[in-house]
């Protein structure tokens, strides 16, 4: 399917934007239907190798962020309807091709397909007029249509990057709190771990405006350690609410799904285990509502893998 007839059928969108790909943290959790013959913790990990996959793709493909995260999203609602089976690196693909016609990226079908049929046979001699290519190539537009029909042409998206272009244009430069003269960084480091935690599928059950804000969240209490030489730094009052438009309550409730999906997939043979582990730390309700509702120099108690066992903070995977 062409580039413009994607972009006319995505179209009619309104300027507010409205996600219908929202789903109920048990929907997937006990019900997915990307789980024909599989267990939960089987459907986390391939999940993370499509998402290991994608990243490679995008990268030999120099696909910018904004890209590959709407291609991780379409792949996420994808398997919302559907099984996850053998054509998933297919399916990959498909999210790559249509993502790219979306966000002005654009890269033909045999590239995508050339490129991916080399990173999965890395020992082959393949070219345009090897079987191979002709065979992903064929895959990938038919996974394509196979998509777009069963996303409905739904393909609009709310990426952090245009939150992060608001967010720096609201920067009060007459406040004296470290969080504006480090609010680059901080930003940066916010996308960098909703880019992360794509690979598992939160943004199917949480806007991605409440996943932002709640890496934000993480992303301001390592900061207040990190930056321990400034006076002050702090999330200033209400900016959940007012900046973003998210309740601090939602963000929590997406955070605690969010480290309910890790301890279901806590394999360290995992691409991004290591990385999620290093970048999405665990924090204890009480400092999380502190840093949340910008209460200065919060208490800092990054807490440990043992504390939580020896039930010295919240339990983190309750009354989900």
């Amino acid at each position: 399917m062409s580039q413009n007839t994607i972009k006319g059928q995505n179209s009619e969108s309104s300027e507010e934007f409205h996600n219908t790909w929202l789903f109920s943290e048990e929907s997937f959790l006990s019900k997915c239907p990307s789980r024909k013959q599989m267990t939960l913790q089987q459907d986390l990990k391939v999940r993370e190798l499509i998402y290991d996959f994608l990243l490679k793709l995008g990268s030999k493909l120099k696909l910018d962020g904004r890209t590959i995260l709407a291609a991780t999203i379409y792949i996420n609602r994808f398997y919302m309807r559907t099984p996850i089976t053998t054509s998933k690196y297919f399916v990959a693909c498909a999210a790559i091709s249509i993502s790219c016609k979306l966000h002005d990226t654009y890269r033909p079908s045999d590239k995508i397909a050339l490129t991916a049929c080399m990173l999965k046979n890395p020992g082959k001699q393949i070219d345009q007029h090897s079987s191979v290519f002709w065979q992903w190539r064929d895959q990938l537009l038919y996974r394509e249509e196979l998509m777009l029909k069963l996303l409905n042409f739904e393909l609009n998206v709310e990426l952090p990057y245009d939150f992060c272009e608001e967010l720096m244009a609201g920067k009060d430069e007459t406040s004296e709190n470290g969080f504006y003269s480090k609010l680059p960084d901080i930003l940066k480091n916010a996308v960098s771990k909703v880019e992360l935690a794509s690979s598992l599928p939160v943004l199917v059950a949480f806007e991605s405006r409440t996943l932002f804000g709640t890496m934000l969240v993480l992303t301001v209490f390592e900061a207040q350690s990190k930056f321990d030489t400034l006076d002050s730094l702090y999330l200033p009052k209400e900016y959940l609410e007012t900046q973003l438009r998210v309740s601090v309550n939602e963000c929590y409730l997406c955070y605690k799904y969010l480290m309910r999906l890790r301890s279901a997939c806590e394999d360290p043979k995992l691409p991004s285990h290591k990385p999620f582990v290093t970048k999405i730390g665990k924090i204890s309700k009480e400092d999380f509502y502190r840093i949340a509702d910008g209460a200065d120099k919060a208490v800092r108690s990054i807490v440990s893998d043992e504390e939580t066992q020896e039930g010295e903070v919240l339990d983190l995977l309750d009354d989900i």
